[in-house]
């Protein structure tokens, strides 16, 4: 019988071979344009509705590179942007940006993601701003220039958003609301680091990226984490924090807790010296000693 039962399928495909064709899923077709929505705060939109932006994403083939152009909603082209890899974000080429009357706004040059090249920004009269110039993401020249054409002193062009005493600061205030019980540390004993394999593509002591230092000696080792991302207003306040990939669903909304709970301002972000809303991802990682769970063992 089970001769019998891997036969089966192959007799009916030799068979009927213009059905089974039939059935199978057609490849995707390229090239592919999505088209999506979004408000004055760049958040996503159902439809075109009261939307401030339109944007069309170009997929050429099956690799991961795409072209992404947006629009304002009177359809004038607000940016293109080259991308060596749509998912993770690296750009590569030049990315150009234009003011609603069709004025070059800024000009920027990537190399597989890093600024290689000139960055350059315009005000809206078309008078530069500023003019930088990189080699492998490090700026070595760099010049700003006030309405009138005139030099005015240096300041960079991004300034990350900045919690009151950096960011172990950040982790700490996050991650001390976040205290687990006895029955949900447990689900991590029988299941944590299946979990995290599933989650992260690695073992325990092997998870990629965001996990802090440990003190040396510590018998600790992770279990867990949950990645949540949220914006900063112009105001340094939180808002719409959400999950963005989590090994322990069940603390989801614990971590998102604690988020909303912080009461401290972060100072904005900064793009060209105007104060925009920014985004911050943390990192909430769990651990357990050996007594409380199994011990670390290899990814297969």
């Amino acid at each position: 019988m089970p001769a019998f039962r891997f036969l089966l399928p192959l007799l009916v495909a030799w068979g009927l071979g213009g059905v089974a064709r039939a059935q199978t899923a057609p490849a995707p077709a390229f090239p592919q344009t999505t088209v999506a929505y979004l408000d004055a705060d760049e958040r996503p939109l159902p439809g075109p509705d009261s939307a401030a932006y339109r944007v069309e994403t170009l997929r050429p083939d099956s690799s991961s590179s795409a072209v992404v152009r947006r629009y304002y909603a009177a359809g004038a082209l607000q940016a293109y942007t080259p991308y060596l890899d749509l998912g993770q974000g690296v750009v590569h080429g030049t990315r150009t940006t234009w003011y609603e009357d069709g004025r070059l706004c800024t000009k920027e040059e990537y190399l597989r993601g890093r600024r290689q090249g000139e960055l350059l920004t315009y005000y809206p009269d078309g008078t530069l701003k500023r003019r930088d110039r990189f080699v492998a993401d490090q700026n070595m020249l760099g010049a700003c220039y006030g309405p009138d054409g005139r030099p005015v002193p240096y300041f960079p062009y991004e300034q990350p958003p900045l919690y009151p005493g950096g960011a172990l600061v950040l982790y700490h205030d996050v991650t001390r609301h976040v205290r687990p019980n006895a029955t949900e540390m447990h689900r991590f004993a029988t299941s944590g680091p299946m979990m995290w394999e599933s989650a992260y593509g690695a073992a325990p002591g092997e998870a990629p990226g965001a996990i802090l230092p440990v003190a040396p000696g510590a018998a600790r080792w992770p279990v867990g984490q949950i990645d949540v991302v949220f914006t900063i207003t112009e105001q340094g306040e939180v808002a719409d924090p959400y999950v963005a990939r989590s090994s322990a669903p069940w603390l989801n909304e614990k971590v998102l807790a604690a988020v909303r709970g912080l009461t401290k301002r972060f100072r904005p972000g900064q793009l060209d010296g105007q104060t925009v809303r920014s985004t911050c991802r943390v990192p909430v990682v769990f651990y357990v000693t050996p007594a409380q769970g199994p011990s670390p063992r290899r990814r297969l």
